[in-house]
């Protein structure tokens, strides 16, 4: 029997990465010969320095909180062969770092899955230690093969073993319709098509060449919406969030965002959602919309929003960057990072093709079937049996 510890956010409400916790924990629980057990935090950091309005850093219950090096102890010296960690922000980096000491002086084997291996924001010191993180790992795990060549680039000759697991879903049976109930929920019209970009709302995640592409492409077709839901990370929620912000970085990204989504909602046929979205809402979202774009300006590992709606069967229009190809249907899906004329002809080119386009909600996810959590789990399990 081989014992894991699973060290992740879990739970409602969502917070980071409890639905990717979630699934994966899922997964694990049903395979044979493996004993996994919740490692949940009862605060990954100080939810006032969250930059997002509703930053998610605190749950109910859980072992492992931030200040309390105890708590750390406490993990580090629990029953496990393996300790898995979830890592996701360099800040927590500070106390994940001793804590994988601690795991490995008492004779575990340190795994951890680096979810974005160039962070996204300014990451100071704390980028210092999140490479002696990494460093002190018996092995790492990434969502695609860019994602792993960044990795080494990154920590060199003393990089450890690096092993590429796809970002899991669960894809559905075939594409989920939409109801009455969604339209009325979002307030949207049924008489109207609607292209989807939802999530957290980044600099990164090229908003600003989906906004120049769509300018062409509401000119050409005159029944068709976008649609934007996600939250800012400008710290909204007080002046410790606002302090957060400007030393991440994005406080003035999240400035111009909304002032660039603002100016042109009205006249171009863009409805904003900004805030945090609830589950329900989110895969109402996705079962009205033709299509989701993804037009990522960079990336290092894998999308969450764009695994969603692929898995729910809403095609999935993205860049080449990261791991985002790998959930395209084909070519004819992923366009050039940064390149707005060719990503207003391919929306333009989908959406002028309804019968096609119902057609590549299956596509979609066939696309996808081989990336479920049972694949995913027993990748895992495989792994953890080879460090143990």
């Amino acid at each position: 029997m081989t014992r894991v510890q699973l060290v992740c956010q879990f739970g409602q409400p969502v917070r980071g990465l409890s639905p990717y916790g979630d699934a994966l924990f899922g997964g694990l629980s049903r395979e044979e010969g493996l004993q996994v057990d919740k490692v949940d935090y009862v605060s990954a950091y100080p939810s006032a320095l969250h930059p997002a309005e509703r930053g998610g850093a605190n749950g109910s219950g859980g072992a492992l909180h931030w200040a309390s090096p105890l708590s750390w102890y406490r993990v580090a010296r629990g029953a496990a062969d393996v300790i898995h960690i979830q890592h996701w922000a360099p800040p927590l980096s500070s106390y994940l770092w001793p804590l994988a000491a601690m795991a490995r002086r008492r004779g575990k084997k340190v795994l951890v899955t680096v979810h974005n291996p160039l962070p996204h924001e300014k990451s100071g010191i704390f980028r210092m230690l999140e490479d002696r993180l990494l460093r002190t790992a018996d092995a790492l795990v990434v969502h695609g093969e860019a994602a792993r060549e960044d990795l080494l680039r990154r920590l060199g000759r003393r990089t450890p073993p690096v092993h590429v697991v796809p970002h899991g879903l669960a894809p559905l049976r075939q594409p989920a319709p939409a109801g009455g109930e969604d339209y009325r929920r979002l307030g949207l019209s049924p008489a109207q098509r609607h292209v989807l970009l939802f999530g957290n709302l980044r600099g990164y995640k090229g908003l600003d060449v989906l906004l120049e592409a769509w300018s062409s492409v509401r000119s050409e077709l005159d029944d068709v919406a976008l649609v934007i839901a996600g939250r800012l990370w400008g710290g909204r929620q007080g002046i410790s969030g606002r302090l957060a912000a400007s030393l991440a970085g994005t406080g003035d990204e999240a400035v111009g965002i909304r002032a660039m989504l603002e100016s042109r909602a009205s006249r171009d046929r863009i409805v904003l959602l900004e805030g945090f979205q609830s589950d329900e809402d989110i895969d109402a979202l996705i079962r009205v919309s033709e299509l989701s774009v993804f037009p990522y300006r960079r990336l290092s590992g894998q999308s969450g929003a764009a695994c969603r709606a692929a898995a729910m069967g809403c095609p999935v229009l993205v860049s080449r960057v990261g791991a985002l190809p790998d959930l395209a249907i084909d070519d004819t899906w992923i366009v050039r990072s940064g390149d707005a004329d060719e990503l207003a002809r391919r929306l333009v080119e989908k959406l002028r093709a309804p019968d096609a386009l119902a057609d590549a909600g299956y596509l979609q996810l066939r696309a996808v079937s081989g990336y479920d959590w049972s694949t995913i789990a027993r990748v895992h399990l495989d792994l953890y049996r080879r460090l143990a």
